[in-house]
């Protein structure tokens, strides 16, 4: 019997400008009767997530996780990056971390009680690989936050940040720990290289001197590797409790392809 997995988040999750974790799942699980369902959107704050959750919740999937917050901790972290996602989301005020906790009660309570998914939230990935700088301090207190929702919320909790964490402080990298500057000179330059050149992700990372990143946001493959281990590992676990009940239909097939098309 088919399994509808719904990925919540961003552009790491959408898998344009990121190495695609989705896609990925896909290959590894499709066999074992898992479909999964893109629902990542460029830019997205957790904001526009909840914004555009009626679509996830007709699709009654069996499981959904959500992998958001970056773009609400880049905006909260300056007034111009505020403006630019106030502008380019459509958002009501400035991004900061309270109105992202909101949102996510917000949406696992949607989903709570309009599905009978089983929800997982990730942490986020860091914010360049130097683990002792700042940027990387401000995801570690977002993902704590995240913990304690989904401990409020008796929803599962995915390492993925602390996975990567483990990655990059077993890997001998000696001077190639790269910050996070917040530029955008360096995004535009992979979206160039990447979309107009065709340069793989993991060639422009090395360039760049990261490991799992790169652009110091989105992933490379190894990092969507880590990502999609951590989704994985929480899927097959979660199938194997006999109070799991999948179901399926027609109707929902059908959303499915909506959904894809218009995310």
């Amino acid at each position: 019997m088919t399994k509808t997995v719904v990925c919540m988040g961003d552009s790491i999750t959408r898998g344009m400008v990121s190495a695609n974790y989705v896609e990925l799942l896909e290959k590894r699980m499709a066999p074992d009767g898992f479909r999964f369902v893109n629902a990542g959107v460029n830019n997205d704050l957790t904001y526009n997530l909840l914004r555009r959750l009626d679509r996830v919740i007709q699709l009654q999937p069996d499981f959904v996780t959500i992998l958001a917050g970056t773009n609400d901790l880049i905006g909260s972290s300056a007034w111009h990056r505020s403006l630019f996602y106030m502008l380019i989301k459509r958002l009501p005020r400035r991004p900061s971390l309270g109105w992202a906790r909101q949102n996510m009660h917000a949406m696992l309570t949607e989903l709570k009680n309009r599905t009978h998914a089983v929800l997982g939230v990730a942490s986020i990935p860091p914010l360049g690989e130097d683990l002792n700088s700042q940027s990387v301090a401000r995801v570690c207190a977002y993902n704590g936050m995240l913990k304690r929702i989904a401990e409020r919320q008796q929803v599962a909790y995915l390492p993925v940040f602390e996975r990567m964490e483990a990655y990059l402080k077993a890997a001998d990298r000696p001077g190639r720990i790269r910050r996070y500057r917040g530029s955008l000179v360096i995004e535009a330059e992979f979206v160039f290289r990447r979309l107009i050149v065709g340069q793989d992700y993991d060639e422009f990372s090395a360039s760049k001197g990261f490991l799992i990143l790169n652009d110091g946001v989105h992933l490379n493959n190894r990092g969507a590797a880590l990502v999609a281990d951590e989704i994985e590992h929480f899927l097959r676990t979660r199938i194997k409790e006999p109070s799991l009940q999948i179901t399926e239909s027609s109707e929902r097939s059908s959303l499915v392809k909506i959904i894809q098309e218009s995310a």
